[in-house]
């Protein structure tokens, strides 16, 4: 089975998809860790040194090398933003599972984190914001949605397998 998991930065992408790839024996594909292994840079690097549209061209880039690969592809959180990403992402056949999380919540895992070129200095109304602004893409997309905001990695993984379950029967 393949599956493709969406969401907003800090929504739990990378966390879940590696531990919903050990539960399923399932390799897993990150889009970020591919990109920095394609540009030999960090992320934070590319959008220092080249900017955010050389880094969605970049990504644009990488999502084509590896969409489909089988097993589980985590995207970035600013993937979807792109048409022509979008567009890829529904004609791969995969399961699109988007996970998401409310203002507050991501505030504080942003918090933790530093990696995240696009979310420095930003205020919990801000991240309200820029959810609000991706929102159309993320939902356009998903055969499943998950909120990760008051559920545990693990139950969210067992969620996951879950609703895949009941898409899978339906």
């Amino acid at each position: 089975m393949e599956m493709i998991l969406i969401g907003f930065m800090a929504s739990g992408k990378t966390t879940i998809s590696q531990l919903l790839g050990q539960k399923l024996a399932l390799p897993v594909h990150d889009l970020d860790d591919e990109i920095e292994a394609r540009s030999k840079l960090r992320i934070p690097q590319i959008f220092r040194q080249y900017g955010e549209t050389y880094f969605r061209d970049l990504e644009a880039d990488t999502l084509v090398a590896t969409i489909h690969r089988p097993g589980i592809l985590a995207t970035g959180g600013g993937t979807l933003l792109r048409v022509r990403n979008r567009q890829m992402l529904r004609a791969s056949g995969a399961k699109i599972i988007l996970l998401q999380a409310a203002a507050d919540k991501i505030y504080q895992r942003l918090q933790k984190r530093s990696n995240r070129p696009l979310a420095t200095g930003l205020s919990v109304q801000a991240v309200a914001d820029l959810q609000a602004n991706r929102s159309a893409a993320y939902e356009g997309c998903a055969d499943i949605t998950i909120n990760t905001g008051e559920l545990t990695v693990q139950q969210t993984v067992e969620r996951i397998i879950t609703e895949l379950g009941n898409l899978c029967q339906g």
